[in-house]
């Protein structure tokens, strides 16, 4: 279905036999007077013969390239400007991915893309969807994908964005903090054992440097092992009444690197696919992102970290401690996507980014440090990407023991962060923020119902 929209020239484009809103009309002109510069404005929408009842209403975060890339998360309804449809036509060989063609197509020429954060069409029963074969093939001849590859995904209608990285591998820099503490129980310190699972990295090991700052005095054993990778150790000792400060250590451990590229790890980390390095690195090589984190799991499997997301009026992980990864809203822990923020427990990026936002903020001293960062790199207008392909099993905190956050560091934190927060793009006014479990609030009076 397509329609024009009046003296404004822009075009509908929604499903035939769909149901728009009763005030669609109304949702469009009003955002398009509050920006007349979009030139592609897309709403969410219901769908009633959805199998699961969870992702029948289907609430969209503002535009993110690598959802899109994943999955089919837009679909309709479109506003478009006409004169842009004009000038990028409707390729009919995209078939049934024609919107995400129009959409990356858009994207690329530098238009627009904004979305209307509420409900404006409705499907009577599933809503139609292009099969990840035909996304695949659309995907295949979009130029900003360069480089890139697209597998099967973890869910059957996703993909996995996967970089091709061709000739020589880039040299990069692991950055690892530890105090040498061990797993209860244990005989082997956690960052031994760290050491011992990086061998196992698909990555070439001569480019491959760890840098590890030791908090405890003296040469351990550990360090004069042979290595297939280059180690070197940095002793960053604290005096007896000296207050651990994680921003600062690892200022001083990345201002060491003499790679571009740079992971940070905590040393209690326990990697599972050995491509978990290339997964994060093929993101952070992208000029476009800042930031890279990874999914991580309890020592009991239950998830942890697949992204950060406003919650109680704060921060916290999506999900945290959900027992199956599968089954979430919309298949989001199980998809690329960019969140406004991820944990710095494992997360990728560039020493020239590092730079730009001066590293960490050090008045963070154990908590919120991450998180500040991701945001203050996304304000500078980068795209931070968390990918369930890097995946590692994290004792949080096990190797540091649990401190709580004083008042000051939470309050400097609420003061500098909670508008932003307030109104995430990553996110959508219509979830609830009183769960870890992702899924949209009850509207009983909803015209769709």
């Amino acid at each position: 279905m397509l329609t024009r929209g009046g003296s404004r020239r822009l075009e509908k484009v929604a499903p035939h036999g769909a149901l728009l809103s009763p005030l669609f009309e109304r949702a469009w002109r009003e955002a398009a007077a509050r920006r007349p510069d979009v030139d592609i404005f897309y709403g969410d929408d219901f769908a009633a013969g959805e199998e699961r009842a969870l992702d029948q209403l289907r609430l969209k975060p503002a535009f993110d390239l690598t959802l899109l890339a994943a999955q089919d998360y837009i679909g309709a309804p479109l506003i478009v400007r006409a004169s842009l449809l004009a000038a990028l036509g409707l390729r009919g060989e995209a078939g049934a991915a024609l919107l995400d063609d129009l959409l990356l197509r858009a994207h690329h020429a530098g238009a627009s893309i904004e979305r209307i954060p509420r409900v404006m069409l409705a499907h009577r029963g599933a809503r139609p969807r292009a099969s990840a074969m035909v996304r695949g093939a659309m995907l295949a001849v979009q130029p900003q994908f360069g480089g890139y590859r697209f597998d099967d995904g973890r869910t059957p209608e996703s993909l996995a964005q996967r970089r091709d990285f061709g000739g020589e591998m880039p040299s990069v820099s692991l950055i690892v903090p530890t105090r040498r503490s061990k797993p209860a129980g244990g005989r082997v310190a956690f960052i031994e054992r760290l050491l011992k699972a990086i061998t196992g990295t698909d990555w070439p090991m001569d480019r491959l440097k760890v840098i590890v700052g030791d908090d405890i005095v003296g040469e351990p054993g550990w360090t004069n092992r042979g290595w297939p990778f280059a180690l070197r150790r940095i002793e960053t000792p604290r005096g007896p009444d000296e207050p651990f400060n994680y921003a600062a250590k690892m200022n001083l451990l990345w201002r060491e690197a003499d790679s571009e590229l740079i992971v940070m790890m905590n040393d209690d980390l326990q990697p599972g696919d050995p491509g978990w390095l290339k997964a994060l690195i093929g993101f952070a090589l992208d000029a476009s992102v800042g930031g890279v984190g990874a999914r991580l799991l309890y020592p009991d499997g239950s998830l942890q970290h697949a992204g950060i997301a406003p919650l109680f009026g704060a921060i916290a992980h999506a999900w945290a401690g959900r027992k199956k990864v599968e089954g979430s809203y919309q298949d989001w822990a199980l998809v690329q996507r960019e969140w406004s923020a991820v944990t710095g427990a494992l997360f990728a990026t560039r020493r020239s980014v590092l730079e730009a936002v001066d590293g960490f903020d050090e008045q963070f001293t154990l908590e919120y440090n991450d998180i500040d960062l991701s945001l203050r790199i996304r304000a500078l207008g980068y795209r931070i990407v968390c990918t369930p392909d890097a995946e590692m099993i994290h004792a949080e905190k096990a190797s540091r023991g649990e401190t709580p956050p004083s008042g000051d560091q939470y309050a400097a934190f609420h003061q500098r962060w909670s508008a932003w927060l307030a109104e995430d793009p990553a996110w959508h006014p219509g979830l609830r923020r009183d769960s870890f479990e992702v899924m949209p609030a009850d509207d009983p009076g909803a015209w769709y119902r």
